[in-house]
């Protein structure tokens, strides 16, 4: 009852405003508030009616408390909302407010519905149905990597000023592997789906925005809201929440109100124009996957003007986007509250493994008590990486049975695979290793292309075998190119749907639409890539995932289009084909000529930038530099092409071509590289930094590595790709500077060993306790 009326507190007290007296009245009549109370309301001058009804709500908030038991406070709620309905008509703001609260105290069913039209009563029933037998997670392919859902979500808040900020997020996050402890980083904070994510901050509408990559649950986080409303289990109440998944082009193309409601019954008209007539109120629409609206879309539909406050302005919005188009929804409008979808951290990915591998539940919990600390013995701010033990070393077993063993080798593989285990954070992603580990006997794929054309092997092994073909042997398919032709038709078709569908914006399939441009792929069951469900009277196909869409788009544009660079180019700047063009560099390894304009025909400045003391002119390889702290040691200013360099950092890595690594070490001025100037590095970010300094074959003039949050797993990635050096001339290096943060004993051991770079003249180690 207490955190109800908290929750409640800001709209209540400006709604008893226009009644205040009579309220007052009546909550003394049935002696809910002392006469003091009554008496300041009705004799104190110079205070305003918005104040006294602070002060009345304030006094309610502390006789509750005052209540030994919460059946105690409950009751008084119940009697004090029950006065509110009794001062008040029943279509005014505080009987709203009043019957939303008893609601939520299980005691205002009925009173709630007195409220609304019939109309508007029955069709929510309607929806709360059909929401309460919709599953959280839709498809069961690839495999749950839990029982009822699709992962753990773990969403984090970020900080109002980041909102407005309108600072570009790369559209490449999925593939930039944030899985390092977020809630240790400033300005983020461990939110709660229940609690925090529709609760309002003042007494405006709650707008929310919620990204992150694909496949890490936004429309899983989505499906649960839907289910908790449902169920009764929301704390703020709505009349009804309109859920429009913006993938569906009816909804997205919607000119009306009415045609975003995807359950077409006759009460639709009815509850549209009710809504409208009350400007949203008491309403909450999801709008689910804005990134995959067409660019006009964006600018200009139903959708937009929703977002934008012009139509339904007192309605609740949720708004769900990739991290990259997240931006430009920042730029059209403001949100109250923006979450961020992050998954898995390391330690929840070593966790998921061990109890997706191990289905012995007692052996299980045996192996994460050996292998995983539990953080919370710990003070709040301690750093994490220094006090997760896996984070630096291998892990064992004592429990000698095969599954045991094969998830421990994961974990570990993992430790020395980070570019994988940055993608793990992803649930979706996290499935598709375990299971291609699995059926690889306990191997990993070297690059994310090789990942999803394994895991697309696999799913087209299962389609095999679940349709008993006589004549294919289900073992035999280890190559996509090599598919025989009663499979090799039906997957060019998903490949030519995939690439079409990804250049119109069309990721939903009618089944008449499939039949005309992927016929055989129909009669072969999409080769288990596509799932199929029901939106109400009409059935509706998409691939498993956006990114298997993506894939296949890419094997069409390297194995089919007869000029694969001309596409590559006319999507380069394109934010729905930035993934796709990432598995048309793992496909293509960026071997023909045209690709290298992209890496040479730009000249980056990323040369350090330090206030020395003095310097001798005669003899350039000694400077004294001020290094009182570690802001002063660089001043500089971050790089204007921040994402452009991580893109072609990353595309390099991808398709592992070495010739473009020391072509595009020459855009780097005067052979520098200062990474304070790179904004949001992350580890895989640093893996393929890595790889370009390994292949590069130049003398760097400098190497400032300086990032605070750079550690031993860092550092560890960063020799680990200098030491598998197979070039015939190692790198070499006039200066490197290393700038440390909080470094542990295994950190220092690890810098102590000889560095794979060679001919350093000048070296600097700079440590930050």
């Amino acid at each position: 009852p207490n955190n109800i009326l908290r929750k409640n507190y800001v709209d209540l007290t400006e709604a008893i405003t226009a009644n205040l007296c009579i309220i007052a009245y009546t909550l003394y009549a049935k002696e809910l508030i002392s006469f003091e109370t009554l008496n300041y309301i009705l004799t104190t001058t110079g205070v305003s009616h918005l104040q006294k009804a602070g002060y009345l709500v304030s006094k309610l908030q502390a006789q509750l408390n005052s209540f030994p038991n919460p059946e105690d406070e409950k009751y008084y709620l119940v009697n004090v909302c029950h006065a509110f309905k009794l001062t008040s008509d029943k279509f005014c703001s505080s009987a709203r407010i009043a019957s939303c609260m008893l609601q939520q105290l299980g005691q205002g069913q009925q009173i709630a519905t007195d409220l609304l039209p019939n109309e508007v009563h029955k069709y929510a029933e309607i929806m709360k149905q059909e929401y309460k037998v919709q599953p959280v997670v839709v498809s069961d392919w690839p495999p749950k990597i839990e029982q009822d859902y699709f992962g753990r979500l773990v969403i984090v808040e970020k900080e109002s000023s980041s909102i407005k900020s309108g600072n570009k997020m790369s559209a490449w996050h999925m593939l930039r592997g944030q899985i390092d402890m977020i809630p240790t980083f400033s300005g983020y904070i461990e939110v709660t789906v229940e609690n925090d994510i529709l609760c309002p901050n003042s007494s405006s509408p709650v707008r929310v925005l919620i990204d992150g990559p694909p496949g890490i649950g936004k429309t899983t986080l989505c499906h649960k809201l839907l289910k908790m409303w449902s169920d009764g289990e929301l704390i703020q109440h709505y009349d009804l929440i309109l859920y429009c998944p913006l993938r569906n082009e009816k909804i997205a193309t919607a000119q009306t109100f009415a045609g975003l409601f995807e359950n077409e019954c006759h009460e639709v008209v009815m509850v549209s124009k009710w809504f409208e007539e009350e400007n949203g109120k008491g309403l909450l629409i999801i709008l689910d996957r804005w990134d995959e609206l067409n660019l006009e879309l964006q600018k200009s539909s139903l959708v937009t003007s929703i977002i934008k406050r012009k139509r339904l302005c007192k309605s609740s919005v949720v708004v769900t986007s990739r991290s990259h188009a997240s931006s430009k929804l920042s730029r059209i409008t403001s949100f109250n509250k923006h979450f961020q979808v992050i998954g898995f951290s390391e330690e929840e990915i070593s966790r998921v493994i061990i109890q997706t591998l191990q289905k012995d539940s007692e052996k299980a919990k045996k192996i994460l008590k050996k292998i995983i600390i539990d953080l919370t013995d710990y003070e709040e701010g301690y750093d994490v990486v220094n006090v997760y033990p896996c984070n630096f070393e291998l892990v064992h077993t004592d429990d000698p049975n095969e599954n045991s063993q094969l998830a421990v080798k994961l974990i570990n593989d993992l430790k020395i695979r980070k570019d994988v285990q940055s993608l793990c954070y992803v649930p979706l992603v996290c499935s598709m290793v375990i299971l291609v580990y699995c059926k690889n006997e306990g191997h990993l794929p070297t690059s994310l292309t090789e990942l999803y054309n394994n895991f697309i092997l696999q799913t087209i092994r299962k389609h095999v075998e679940k349709k008993s073909m006589d004549e294919i042997d289900p073992y035999s398919l280890d190559n996509l190119s090599s598919l025989p032709t009663q499979l090799l038709i039906p997957f060019k078709e998903l490949c030519h749907l995939a690439y079409t569908g990804l250049a119109e914006t069309k990721m939903t399939f009618a089944s008449s639409y499939l039949r005309q441009l992927a016929n055989e792929a129909v009669k072969e069951e999409y080769l288990g890539l596509i799932t199929t469900f029901r939106e109400y009277d009409e059935e509706i196909h998409q691939f498993i995932h956006l990114t298997i869409q993506e894939f296949l788009a890419a094997w069409w544009i390297v194995q089919f289009e007869t000029d694969t660079e001309k596409v590559f180019k006319n999507h380069f700047n394109d934010d729905h084909f930035q993934m796709c063009l990432r598995f048309v560099a793992g496909l293509s390894h960026l071997e023909h000529e045209s690709y290298q304009k992209y890496f040479r025909n730009v000249k980056y400045d990323l040369q350090c930038r330090r206030n020395a003391l003095f310097r001798f002119e005669a003899c350039k390889s000694f400077s004294f530099y001020n290094s009182s702290s570690p802001d002063s040691e660089c001043k500089t200013f971050l790089c204007e092409k921040n994402d452009e360099i991580i893109l072609l950092l990353q595309l390099l890595y991808e398709s592992q071509n070495q010739k473009l690594c020391r072509i595009f070490s020459q855009s780097f001025t005067n052979h520098s590289i200062c990474l304070k100037r790179l904004n949001n590095i992350s580890r895989f970010d640093w893996l393929c930094f890595s790889y370009l300094i390994n292949n590069s074959q130049i003398k760097w003039n400098c190497l400032h590595l300086e990032k605070y949050s750079l550690g031993c797993i860092i550092i560890s990635i960063f020799t680990d790709e200098l030491t598998n050096n197979s070039q015939p001339t190692p790198p070499h290096c006039e200066r490197l500077d290393v700038f440390l943060n909080q470094p542990t004993d295994q950190l220092v051991l690890t810098l102590l060993k000889p560095l794979p770079i060679q001919n350093i003249q000048e070296c600097y180690y700079n440590f930050y306790m």
